[in-house]
């Protein structure tokens, strides 16, 4: 992603507040209304097409959106993430099919 200050303004006229931005993770920003909470990300990985999102969606259960994603067959990375003392949370990395990360993240642990 070229221009993370667009795709904020993009995803805000769409009536998406911003509900997290900060220097934990300077290349992120989440997203969130009472029903629907996502984030993006600028795409660290070298083989990434040039300009895809991590499109980052939360979970409440991980371990089923695992089964889940076993069941289908989705091929998959499970990551744990330990950004500060007490906060601790588990995520899925998955491709689709058009090439875009997707990350399936869980609460708090």
């Amino acid at each position: 992603m070229a221009d993370l200050a667009a795709e904020r303004a993009f995803y805000e006229k769409l009536g998406l507040p911003v509900i997290y931005e900060g220097s934990e993770y300077p290349d992120f920003i989440a997203f969130g209304t009472d029903t629907i909470h996502f984030g993006i990300q600028q795409a660290p990985a070298e083989n990434d097409p040039p300009s895809v999102l991590t499109w980052q969606i939360a979970v409440s259960d991980v371990d089923a959106a695992i089964a889940r994603c076993k069941e289908a067959g989705l091929d998959f990375e499970l990551e744990r993430n330990e950004p500060a003392p007490g906060w601790t949370y588990r995520r899925l990395l998955l491709r689709t099919p058009s090439g875009y990360r997707l990350a399936l993240e869980g609460e708090s642990e």
